[in-house]
């Protein structure tokens, strides 16, 4: 019977394959002598050790040593390396060696994600940093960032970060000042990642989505970093978990936070302890979608300065996990006239942490709130505080 399908152009069956695993579309080699160095053309690899044994995965690493530097294809629009690198495996392999292949073949996503030993850390080579034709760049896990003096990403617009471990504080600002089209930025930080504690300084007038966010533990204050600046005009979307370590709260004064406007800011979700509720407020008083975790002090009673609206909020979610939330939500109900949607929740991570029952309703209302007349439309409450005591 003729084989039909290998009688079709090499370009279509190419289309065939990328629809495919790497692992798969290798396999494809022992075919026949046609599909033999079909694969070598794919644009597209994806290597993943994650389902292989110790040994298999010297194996593997042996493979890609030896044909990525043969592959075939002018350019490689993807490369995604997950590689877990204990012991021996990782002396007989080089992450650089394979990113400087995939720079050259002019890359436009790369994707390293690494899980090693503790202080075992891979560098990058780097013409990494000035690669034309970049525009997804993803490293996680023990990468040692040095951010060469000549550095620039003019087609960069996605940006992900994990657990990196940088030269110095200056690295990071570096590398984002010389992304003139980033769009979108996720930094990622945990207890491994073996940085000293360094002001955190954002300044990218095209960003339009910011994460600061954790994988183990929150990003803290003293621990993480001392300092926040933000400046990014085009901004969209912000997110960011922060929390104050015990030890750092009675220094907070020296913890520096300086965030621009950001008249563009549509949605933003904040999870943060004792933060400086003015500074936030004034930052994103013009977002539609606004969910908030927070913890405020006891004798902050005007939580944030009067005159402030939220004249486009509509969605609103409030963790009820602090002890002066409901000071909190009734400003927010006040302060937010077109308010559609109101949830107010208990964060899991929260549950143990409330050591006090919600603060008393009671002379907080001096008038009905003008969204509860005239726009709300939908109230969720879960987890509702019961005093049996009181009953």
């Amino acid at each position: 019977m003729d084989d039909k399908i290998s009688q079709l152009p090499d370009d279509l069956l190419l289309k065939v394959l990328t629809f495919l695993p790497t692992k798969v579309a290798v396999s494809t080699s022992i075919l026949s002598k046609r599909w033999e160095f079909l694969w070598m053309w794919l644009p597209k690899l994806e290597y993943d050790d994650s389902e292989y044994s110790p040994g298999e995965r010297y194996k593997l690493y042996s493979f890609i040593d030896l044909s990525l530097p043969l592959h075939k294809a002018p350019v490689i629009e993807r490369l995604r390396l997950n590689f877990d690198i204990y012991g021996r495996s990782y002396r007989a392999y080089s992450i650089e060696k394979l990113v400087l292949i995939a720079v050259t073949r002019c890359v436009r996503e790369l994707s390293v994600t690494l899980v090693s030993m503790p202080y075992k850390f891979t560098r990058l080579p780097s013409n990494l940093f000035t690669c034309k034709s970049l525009v997804i760049l993803e490293l996680t896990g023990p990468i040692f960032v040095n951010v060469p003096r000549m550095v620039y990403l003019p087609s960069l617009k996605f940006l992900i970060l994990g657990c990196m471990v940088y030269s110095n504080e200056k690295s990071l600002h570096q590398l984002l000042s010389h992304c003139p089209v980033l769009e979108d930025l996720v930094l990622e930080r945990n207890d491994e990642d073996n940085n000293s504690p360094f002001t955190l300084s954002v300044i990218v007038p095209s960003l339009q989505r910011l994460t600061l966010q954790r994988l183990t533990l929150k990003i803290s204050r003293g621990y993480h970093f001392e300092g926040l600046v933000i400046n990014t005009p085009s901004l969209m979307y912000f997110k960011i978990l922060d929390y104050l370590e015990e030890y750092a709260r009675d220094d907070n004064s020296n913890y520096s936070y300086y965030f621009e406007d950001t008249p563009k800011l549509e949605e933003a979700d904040i999870e943060s302890t004792y933060p400086d509720i003015n500074k936030f407020v004034r930052s994103i008083r013009s977002v539609k979608r606004l969910s908030l975790c927070i913890r405020v002090n006891a004798d902050e009673e005007a939580l944030y300065h009067e005159g402030i609206v939220f004249d486009q909020l509509q969605h609103l979610k409030l963790c009820s996990c602090g002890p002066n939330w409901s000071k909190l939500l009734v400003r927010l109900l006040k302060d937010s006239p077109l308010l559609r949607d109101l949830e107010i929740y208990l964060n899991e991570d929260h549950t143990s942490s409330r050591v006090d029952a919600p603060v008393s309703w009671q002379n907080q209302l001096d008038c009905v709130p003008t969204c509860l007349l005239a726009s709300l439309e939908t109230f969720k409450w879960t987890v509702v505080y019961v005093d049996h005591k009181k009953r």
